[in-house]
């Protein structure tokens, strides 16, 4: 009896971290980290944040995570790097949702002493790779799916200086009746060069999202219950100057390098887009007046 407890005990831990699940490795050009050596450990382990207090402080980098700012290193990059994350203990992300990555620059070059209530803009993003033909999602179309790491590369017109790198997992299954799950953490890296872009368009946290945005309050399992609204009004930052405050669309990966063009399942176009029209692979194809994608 103690034997058969005992396994299903294990069984439920194991599912329980599938379930819940935090960013605790960096990654640069595929080198792996140490847990919490550059990210900011929080002090609520895996547990997400719920909506009803994303108008916290603590929802920029996550409770309790600035106490170690201190403790944590800081990662020398270039532009043009590969930057990714990995959760912690072999988990993977087991609920459907978008994926941000955004950035805000330290004051005095000291991203230890800092807090992030400074000016945010986004590098990237995940939503959805598989686009259904039937207007209904699964949770095999999200890009995230069953993912473990999820990486960008650093735009190679980044100013120079010190950032955290704040990653954000969105779980969507409970959000229709207001119980949207945040996964959050963030990095510190100092990034090295001479770039003179421009990033924008700047956000602040908390104020990153609108706690009634269509996209929060998102019915998973809605028929038909597609395309998906884009999470925040905001565009992704490739390089060059600021893009306008459009939304992003519904796309799919999206994220630096400074090529001009949209990636693979991207957004290229739609009312007041005002990001890249054009496709570094595929076509971009209208879905309706607000979004285009590039698709095969």
């Amino acid at each position: 009896m103690q034997l058969t407890n005992l396994a299903l005990w294990a069984v439920a831990a194991v599912q329980t971290v599938q379930a819940h699940y935090r960013w605790s490795k960096l990654i640069v050009n595929d080198r792996l980290t140490g847990d919490w050596e550059y990210m900011r450990e929080n002090s609520n382990g895996i547990m997400p944040t719920k909506q009803f207090i994303q108008a916290s402080d603590d929802f920029r980098c996550n409770s309790g995570s600035f106490a170690n700012a201190g403790r944590t290193g800081v990662y020398k990059v270039n532009p043009g790097d590969k930057i990714g994350f990995q959760l912690w203990y072999y988990a993977t992300m087991q609920h459907p949702g978008p994926l941000t990555i955004h950035m805000s620059k330290a004051p005095n070059n000291d991203v230890r002493n800092y807090r992030g209530d400074g000016d945010w803009f986004k590098v990237h993003q995940m939503i959805i790779c598989k686009p259904p033909s039937n207007g209904y999602l699964n949770d095999q179309d999200w890009c995230t799916w069953d993912q473990s790491t999820v990486s960008f590369t650093l735009p190679r017109d980044t100013p120079p200086g010190q950032y955290l790198v704040r990653v954000e997992h969105i779980a969507l299954h409970g959000a229709k009746d207001g119980h949207t799950e945040f996964y959050f953490e963030c990095a510190q890296i100092e990034v090295g060069g001479n770039g003179n872009g421009q990033p924008g368009p700047m956000v602040k946290i908390p104020g990153l999202y609108d706690s009634e945005d269509p996209a929060l309050r998102f019915w998973i399992y809605g028929v038909p219950n597609y395309p998906y609204t884009n999470i925040g009004k905001h565009s992704v930052w490739t390089g060059g100057q600021a893009n306008g405050g459009g939304n992003s669309g519904g796309g799919g990966n999206t994220g630096g390098g400074g090529s001009g063009k949209a990636p693979l399942y991207g957004q290229c176009g739609g009312k007041d887009w005002t990001g890249p029209t054009s496709c570094s692979e595929g076509t971009c194809k209208a879905t309706n007046e607000w979004y285009s994608q590039c698709v095969k």
